[in-house]
C-alpha cells in the first residue's frame, strides 16, 4: 500500500525531524543521538525509511499524485483488429487521458449460466487503474489485442448482477452516481458538475452528452456515452 504521507515532507532531513520532540533535546545529548534511536526503532510506531526508501516512496507518490502525461501508456498502439467496439475505444483513448472528453462505456456480458452482467464504466478511471496496477485492474493492453473480453465488474461505477438481482454503484473520482427522481439514473462528473443522463428521452441534460450505440461482434452492442469536459477559466 502507498504511503501517502510522505508528500508532505520536502527531503529525508524534514522526515527525520518528524519523529522528534522537544523531551528528546532535552535528555539526549545531540542531534546525531536523536536521530539513531529515531533509526533504530525507538520512536513512533508509524513505517521508518531509510533514506534510499523514502526517496522510493516519495517518488512513487509523486507519480500517483501527479502522473506526467508524456509517461502516459496507451494500449490502443496493440490494437490490430477491426472489431468496432475496440476501435471506437482505441479512438477515445488519448483525449480520455487527457481529460479532454469523458467517456462512460455500457456493456452488457451474458455468463455461462445464461444470465447476464451488465455495468457502466469510467474509462479513464479504468486505463488509470491499469497503469497504475490498481485493485480490480482491467488488462487493457489484451483487451485491446483481444486475448481478454471487458467485461463490468462490482468495482465499477455502476453494475447490476441479473442473477442475483444485486447492483452496485461507486463514486469515484471522476463521478457521482445520482437517481434522479424524475430523469433516473445520471452521473454527476466532479470536474465541472455537469450532469450525463443515461436514457434516450427528452431531459434538460442531454446537450452534455454524446450518446453512441455501436455493433460489435465481440460484444453484441455497447453504448458510450461522450462528456467534453468543460475547464475552468
Amino acid at each position: 500500500m502507498t504511503d501517502f504521507s510522505i508528500a508532505k515532507f520536502d527531503n529525508y532531513q524534514e522526515y527525520l525531524h518528524s519523529f522528534t520532540t522537544v523531551e528528546d533535546f532535552r535528555y539526549l545529548p545531540s542531534y546525531k543521538t536523536v536521530t539513531t534511536l529515531t533509526k533504530l526503532g525507538y520512536r513512533e510506531h508509524r513505517s521508518f525509511y531509510e533514506e534510499d526508501e523514502f526517496l522510493n516512496v516519495k517518488k512513487q507518490v509523486e507519480q500517483l499524485l501527479n502522473p506526467t502525461v508524456s509517461a502516459q501508456i496507451y494500449y490502443s498502439q496493440y490494437f490490430k483488429g477491426a472489431d468496432p467496439a475496440l476501435w471506437a475505444l482505441a479512438e477515445r483513448e488519448h483525449v480520455n487521458v487527457q481529460q479532454e472528453i469523458s467517456t462512460i462505456i455500457f456493456l452488457e456480458i451474458s455468463g455461462r449460466s445464461g444470465f447476464s452482467k451488465s455495468g457502466y464504466i469510467d474509462f479513464e478511471a479504468s486505463l488509470r487503474n491499469c497503469r497504475f496496477k490498481g485493485p480490480n485492474a482491467v488488462d487493457w493492453r489484451a483487451v485491446f489485442e483481444e486475448r481478454k473480453m471487458l467485461q463490468p465488474q462490482p468495482s465499477d461505477i455502476v453494475f447490476y448482477d441479473w442473477r442475483t438481482r444485486k447492483i452496485f454503484a461507486n463514486d469515484n473520482d471522476n463521478y457521482t452516481v445520482v437517481a434522479h427522481p424524475e430523469h433516473g439514473l445520471m452521473f454527476t462528473h466532479k470536474g465541472d458538475h455537469k450532469n450525463i443522463p443515461v436514457t434516450t428521452k427528452k431531459n434538460p441534460f442531454g446537450s452534455n452528452v454524446r450518446r453512441s450505440m455501436i455493433r460489435s461482434e465481440l460484444y453484441g452492442f455497447i453504448i458510450l456515452y461522450d462528456h467534453h469536459v468543460r475547464k475552468k477559466t
